[in-house]
Formats: C-alpha cells, sequence, structure tokens
C-alpha cells in the first residue's frame, strides 16, 4: 500500500537572500516553495500616492523656446522648482534649467507653466529606475 504525498504549497515574499535560506530549511518537507515578488511592474506603473507635494521626476519647459529639462528630486517638487528659480534669481548656474535660461536670456514661468511632474515615486534606486526609462522616453529637443 502506498501512501500518497500531498503536495502543500507555500508562499513566501521575497525580499533578501534571508528568504532563501529560511526556505532552504524546509528543503526535506513535503512543502514546495514558491516565492512572491514584492515590487512588480504593475505597482511602478500605477499611481498610488494622493501626496500634495510629490517628489518624483518631473520636466521643466522653458517658456521662450519650449526646450524640456529633465529632472529627479526625492524631496517636493514644489521645492525643487524654487530651487531652479533661485539659481536662475541668484545667477547661479547649477542646474541645466538655470544655466539654459541664464546662457540665452529666456524667460521662465510659474510652477503651473513650466512644471509637469511625468512620474511619483520615492527616492532611491526605483526612482532612478523610472528616471531611465523616462530620459530615453523624451525626444531631443
Amino acid at each position: 500500500m502506498t501512501i500518497p504525498h500531498n503536495n502543500t504549497w507555500v508562499t513566501f515574499t521575497y525580499f533578501s537572500t534571508i528568504i532563501r535560506r529560511i526556505t532552504h530549511l524546509f528543503k526535506h518537507s513535503n512543502l514546495n516553495i514558491a516565492f512572491r515578488a514584492t515590487n512588480t511592474i504593475q505597482q511602478q506603473l500605477s499611481e498610488t500616492s494622493t501626496n500634495e507635494n510629490p517628489s518624483g521626476i518631473y520636466k521643466l519647459k522653458c517658456n521662450t523656446c519650449n526646450n524640456l529639462y529633465v529632472g529627479q528630486s526625492g524631496r517636493s517638487v514644489n521645492v525643487r522648482h524654487k530651487e531652479h528659480i533661485r539659481y536662475i534669481r541668484t545667477n547661479n548656474p547649477l542646474s541645466a534649467y538655470a544655466l539654459h535660461i541664464l546662457q540665452n536670456r529666456h524667460e521662465y514661468g510659474t510652477i503651473a507653466d513650466t512644471l509637469r511632474l511625468l512620474k511619483t515615486c520615492q527616492k532611491g534606486t526605483r526612482m532612478n529606475l523610472m528616471g531611465s526609462i523616462i530620459y530615453g522616453g523624451i525626444p531631443p529637443t
């Protein structure tokens, strides 16, 4: 008489190599192990933030020639916009946007006229990855 083996599946959320070590303890049991990601493409592409002062990837437009400057900030994009304007007013070319405005004597506008938030995300690797995807998607001007 053969005893049937019940193959039971257990799902672990994979967030570091420690999970692999833990699941290795179950190697000789009747448990089958599956891993679930904590960071899916759908989570990256969906808008989940309702923050009124979001951080993320943004673009600034020159009001004179419509050239675009794409940047990212781990702080509020409103704060970052104020920094760009301060650089222009103090004749300090610390940002590419300020440098463009200063060298070409172009006009800059209000945050409503010039800034557009492209993707809300937190500072770190995720922001860098999303930035590289978005930077590649903007046509050169």
